[in-house]
């Protein structure tokens, strides 16, 4: 068996316990177990490695001169002047060396759970519904999910279980458990692209919450756009409350979603394939590199989802002072 000598740099390594990508551990994870089908790994230092696989949390990987593969499971685009290969979420058929592997997969731990089978009973999951709404978020730089929360809340309260937003007295400790009991839950990305869905909209499929969703555009090449609520659908903000609250008052409307599978003909998308995800890394470890040198730019997180910088900067900080104006009672 070849031995293949990799090295990782720019995750967030072990220091956040409930989230998957911030105890990312180099010794043993989705791409060691994959590649481990065909090679003996060696988890090396940089200057030891044959072949990096690097992320968005850092610079590290600019001091690497050997065969480069980027992944993300942020909202940021690859370039292809500092990698040799990616894997990210976004849709690029006619480029060779990009892989999509959207942040959702890693969510799921059998595609089997998001399957409604022909005995699926969606009368019975509805007589366990005793909530309406809830909403779990931590970060707060997300103006449009911000604004929705409130004017849905305003309308008909929504229990917020996050750190953002929270009315229930402190954050919840285990959020399947928590969205379990509701009939909706808002699950809005943190930003919009093209591709880009997360564990956002799977959690409350695998609980059995109506998603109330908002971000990737083309969500629909994914999931069955008729087993969830899409506020982009709907001309304002007010128009899509408007359809959840009369969704709310009419069981047969809100079973008319629930029946329906979450993916589109009941079948996961291809990208929850382990072989299919082997053969992409197997296919980068022998494919040509490029002979261009690289070529290195700062850039932020989802910088290309606003307009500027200065877009950017200042919608940030009018997410902090909405944040704060809640805690007051002034929002």
């Amino acid at each position: 068996m070849t031995t293949l000598k990799l090295a990782f740099s720019d995750f967030i390594f072990n220091r956040h316990d409930t989230d998957k990508f911030g105890r990312f551990d180099p010794k043993d994870n989705v791409f060691t177990r994959l590649l481990a089908r065909a090679y003996e790994v060696r988890v090396v230092p940089l200057d030891e490695a044959d072949v990096l696989i690097y992320s968005t949390f850092g610079q590290t990987h600019r001091t690497f001169h050997g065969r480069k593969i980027f992944f993300t499971s942020e909202n940021v685009l690859p370039d292809f002047n500092e990698c040799d290969f990616a894997i990210t979420f976004c849709h690029l058929p006619d480029e060779p060396r990009h892989f999509r592997l959207p942040q959702y997969v890693f969510y799921v731990d059998e595609a089997s759970g998001l399957i409604k089978e022909p005995g699926f009973d969606a009368t019975a999951i509805l007589k366990t519904k005793t909530k309406f709404c809830n909403f779990v978020v931590s970060n707060p730089r997300c103006p449009e999910r911000n604004k929705f929360f409130r004017m849905l809340h305003r309308r008909k309260p929504v229990d917020s279980g996050g750190r953002h937003f929270n009315n229930l007295g402190k954050p919840i400790a285990n959020k399947l458990a928590f969205i379990r009991n509701y009939k909706f839950t808002l699950a809005f990305e943190n930003s919009s692209s093209s591709g880009y869905t997360t564990e956002k909209l799977v959690e409350p499929m695998l609980a059995g919450s109506l998603p109330i969703y908002w971000g990737n555009p083309e969500v629909a090449r994914d999931f069955n756009p008729r087993s969830f609520i899409n506020v982009s659908d709907f001309p304002s903000f007010d128009a899509a409350i408007e359809h959840i609250l009369k969704v709310d008052a009419d069981d047969g409307l809100y079973l008319s979603y629930l029946r329906e599978p979450w993916f589109n003909g009941n079948t996961p998308p291809q990208w929850f394939d382990p072989m299919i995800q082997f053969q992409a890394l197997q296919g980068f470890l022998s494919a040509p590199r490029s002979s261009s040198p690289r070529v290195y730019r700062d850039r932020k997180l989802r910088s290309h989802a606003y307009s500027s910088g200065l877009h950017r900067a200042f919608s940030g900080l009018a997410c902090r002072l909405d944040g704060q104006l809640w805690k007051l009672g002034w929002r």
